[in-house]
């Protein structure tokens, strides 16, 4: 296994350990209001989803970028 495998498996493994003391020492409810609902969240798992929802969004930007660099390389 490389370096880089090792790597990714304790970045992982970092961020499950993250996500369980998120989720269980966080209890407190969080009203969550939109404008005609309103939500009742755990503080946990809504800081849980923003952290997941960043990681997603910056993946997709970097896969956005580095193709597009990647054509302009190959012009």
């Amino acid at each position: 296994m490389g370096y880089s495998i090792i790597l990714l498996l304790i970045l992982i493994i970092i961020l499950a350990i993250y996500s369980f003391v998120l989720l269980n020492l966080n209890n407190s409810i969080v009203n969550f209001d939109l404008l005609f609902i309103e939500i009742d969240f755990q503080l946990g798992s809504l800081v849980l989803s923003a952290l997941c929802l960043g990681i997603i969004t910056a993946t997709i930007l970097e896969l956005i970028y580095f193709s597009s660099k990647k054509k302009n390389k190959d012009e």
